[in-house]
């Protein structure tokens, strides 16, 4: 997915669905278009035109994932909710905050703003548990970059 980010800010609703890690390797959890559910999007690029702030809104959907009972992963104090960070210089400009829907928190709210103007390539992987077990669900793709321009 490659999307600019105009000055005014930039929404998006999209949909996650976690798969099953296979030989105990992560595997690509795909990311849909909520509106548009054939819409399939890859890595994430997203080019910001100024000081807008680009917001995501993402629904767990676990049909691949039949007999689990997902929700994102939350950490308190590191506002980095749903994913685990991989790059330095991760949180001065993107924030992650899961939220609680019928009790299970199944929709993360993502933020990234470019504070300083410089561009970064961040990456990370998602992260979900599973609520009986406490086990762990990481997704296997790393790659997103954000780039700024004037």
């Amino acid at each position: 997915m490659e999307c600019d980010v105009p000055k005014e800010g930039l929404k998006l609703d999209l949909v996650l669905q976690p798969r099953e890690p296979v030989d105990g390797k992560p595997l690509y959890w795909p990311l849909y278009n909520a509106d548009n559910p054939d819409e399939h999007f890859g890595n994430m690029q997203f080019n910001f035109k100024g000081k807008g702030v680009l917001t995501l809104k993402i629904t767990l959907d676990q049909t691949e994932v039949p007999g689990r009972d997902l929700e994102f992963a939350r950490f308190r104090r590191r506002k980095l909710d749903g994913i685990i960070a991989l790059s330095p210089d991760f949180r001065h400009q993107f924030r992650s905050r899961a939220r609680s829907v019928d009790g299970d928190y199944t929709k993360l709210v993502i933020k990234i703003r470019d504070k300083a103007h410089i561009p970064d390539n961040f990456s990370f992987l998602w992260i979900c548990e599973d609520v009986e077990t406490g086990m762990h669900f990481v997704s296997g793709d790393p790659k997103v970059a954000v780039r700024t321009e004037d």
